[in-house]
């Protein structure tokens, strides 16, 4: 029965045996049948109380695994800190530790900037720019 849940098929099976059973005297053939669907019923709803309570100890179990997360990273935080201060933020020896060190920042040396060129035109340039005709933007086509 495609589409159907676990707990539907329980309760159409239930109702199956249910109608069954007052109708075993004019069908005995089906008695062997309708004992099996009881064993089946039983048998699956054992399997399901299981299944729930698995699924509820599965939940605490990530609740717990979950705490003892958070709590290892704040206590291991806790003394990287302590680590950091007592050996400096930048010292080697804290890869020891699994902890990376800060980068030294580094400080280029102060450069003198150069003078700022200064262009002047030539007498080339100031004559040629003063016969050209100024040039007319092209048309679109």
């Amino acid at each position: 029965m495609p589409g159907l849940s676990f707990r539907k098929i329980i309760s159409l099976s239930e109702l199956l045996n249910t109608s069954l059973k007052p109708q075993l005297a004019d069908m005995p053939h089906l008695k062997e049948d309708s004992d099996n669907l009881d064993q089946l019923i039983t048998n699956a709803k054992a399997l399901d109380q299981e299944q729930q309570s698995l699924t509820g100890r599965l939940r605490e179990i990530t609740r717990l695994r979950q705490q003892a997360e958070q709590n290892s990273n704040d206590l291991r935080s806790r003394v990287a800190a302590q680590l950091r201060g007592k050996l400096g933020f930048t010292n080697e020896n804290l890869l020891a530790y699994g902890i990376t060190p800060r980068k030294r920042s580094r400080k280029k040396p102060a450069q003198q900037d150069p003078p700022p060129l200064v262009v002047t035109p030539g007498p080339e340039a100031h004559s040629s720019a003063q016969g050209a005709a100024p040039a007319e933007p092209a048309k679109p086509q």
